[in-house]
């Protein structure tokens, strides 16, 4: 996942369609929605930018997979930020085996994939 790195992207949607009849002379004001979208970002063209929120089977890169996959128009982009991951030297999950959790989070990928999710959370709720 090197080459795919870990984005934030910004950018404008449209509103939801209303789906009732409408006189045109009282129409509201609208607007379109600025969005934030995190994830692995796949492709960068000139035009489009294709972003995916999941990642299966890391050991095997000939075998990895990718869900969530979402493209977004480069003429929709606000801004592009790469997120960067921060070496805490502790996997985030680590404590849950005192509250007498089964501990699943023995990989080295599950910690790496959990600071990215810590990091994009924060960056959300910094964006919304």
């Amino acid at each position: 996942m090197a080459d795919c790195p870990l984005v934030i992207i910004r950018w404008l949607d449209s509103r939801q369609p209303c789906g009732q009849w409408r006189f045109l002379s009282a129409l509201p004001e609208t607007r379109a929605v600025e969005v934030a979208t995190v994830g692995w970002l796949l492709k960068d063209t000139a035009d489009i930018k294709v972003v995916c929120q999941n990642v299966g089977d890391l050991d095997h890169p000939e075998k990895a997979q990718a869900s969530g996959i979402m493209t977004i128009p480069t003429r929709c982009v606000l801004s592009v930020e790469r997120l960067t991951e921060e070496d805490h030297g502790t996997n985030a999950f680590a404590d849950l085996d005192s509250v007498g959790s089964v501990d699943f989070a023995g990989s080295a990928h599950f910690a790496a994939i959990s600071d990215d999710l810590e990091i994009a959370i924060g960056l959300t709720q910094q964006a919304l």
